[in-house]
């Protein structure tokens, strides 16, 4: 965990009070690090050179967002979003018995070339790094909150919209990973993104996306307002708050070039059965903080942060009363091979 140690003290707290929009330009240079967390920076290296990319944020209530054309993530990016994203690969890691479901354990241990999609703060992929030294890991995400100085060799990452392109040849990466861009897609935006990861990926190789939904089971009317609103916050951006349910019938079993297609669905326990149900909850409680500038546009009376907080610990109490689960949908497939004539 050493790396991801030296990501926490690289990624230095700068909180901007006003709610303002700034633009930093972002060039892929060698040798050059600037941290991107601070407003006035201007440089990030990254793990090739390219061509330049414009990151642009704005501030609101307090939070650091992207304010990217064309990229619909609306959580934050700031450094309280990235620790909890740290913190949320280690309960997704236990709830799910590891870091992946494909059956490519032997494979990793002698070297293969792996993607994981809208990566963040890269938490899967510096311990994939870690775990598995021979194997290459390359990370791409919209918004650079990935470590770009202390990281394993073996690790990459690349400034990218899955949306729209990625920088890879065809039939590249022997697996390719991705996971919770509920947040983070379009339907087009959706559709384009798996034709993408799918067109990377080897014949034969493995594909694996795992996603939440908002049908959420045994939910109490506190805790379903709150869905309820960001629901419409994602529909309002032609976003999917049901992805979980309809990735597998309708984008991924609708795709020709996948075989083998399983889902694995579990239901994550929100502050119930034991410590990893109240981690679990916390680790939502926290998204919900960052998400409050979208909550009160369909619930004006939470608009008081005190009386929205308070609200959450309503809706903690609730969910250990309602019994609360989040379902989780992890499927994974393989590419077909190239047929030969």
């Amino acid at each position: 965990m050493g790396f991801l140690s030296a990501i926490r003290l690289w990624l230095i707290k700068n909180k901007d009070p006003n709610n303002k929009r700034i633009t930093t330009r972002v060039k892929k240079m060698e040798g050059a690090t600037t941290d991107p967390q601070s407003p006035a920076s201007s440089t990030l290296s990254t793990s090739s050179p390219s061509s330049g990319y414009t990151v642009s944020h704005k501030f609101e209530g307090g939070r650091r967002f992207q304010d990217i054309e064309n990229v619909a993530y609306f959580l934050p990016n700031d450094n309280e979003e990235v620790d909890r994203l740290h913190q949320q690969h280690w309960i997704i890691k236990a709830m799910m018995g590891g870091n992946y479901q494909v059956p490519i354990e032997s494979k990793l241990q002698e070297g293969i070339t792996v993607l994981d999609s809208g990566c963040g703060p890269a938490t899967w992929s510096l311990e994939m790094a870690e775990m598995y030294p021979n194997s290459t890991f390359y990370g791409i995400d919209a918004y650079p909150v990935f470590p770009t100085g202390v990281k394993p060799q073996n690790c990459h990452f690349e400034l990218a919209n899955v949306s729209e392109s990625l920088p890879y040849p065809d039939n590249y990466f022997d697996f390719v990973h991705q996971r919770l861009l509920v947040f983070g897609l379009t339907r087009a935006g959706w559709e384009n993104a798996i034709s993408e990861l799918i067109r990377v990926l080897k014949p034969g190789g493995y594909l694996e996306i795992s996603e939440c939904d908002f049908d959420f089971a045994r939910s109490g009317p506190k805790y379903k307002r709150i869905m309820d609103s960001l629901g419409t916050a994602l529909r309002d951006k032609t976003m999917i708050p049901l992805i979980g349910g309809e990735l597998g019938p309708n984008f991924l079993e609708k795709n020709d070039q996948l075989e083998d297609l399983k889902l694995k669905k579990k239901f994550f326990p929100m502050n119930h059965h034991g410590k990893l149900g109240e981690l679990f909850w916390d680790d939502l409680r926290r998204g919900f903080e960052g998400m409050h500038t979208w909550v009160i546009k369909e619930c004006p009376d939470l608009q008081d942060r005190e009386v929205y907080l308070r609200y959450l610990d309503e809706c903690a109490t609730e969910c250990t009363e309602y019994q609360t689960d989040i379902p989780w949908y992890c499927y994974y497939g393989r590419k077909k091979a190239e047929l030969v004539n």
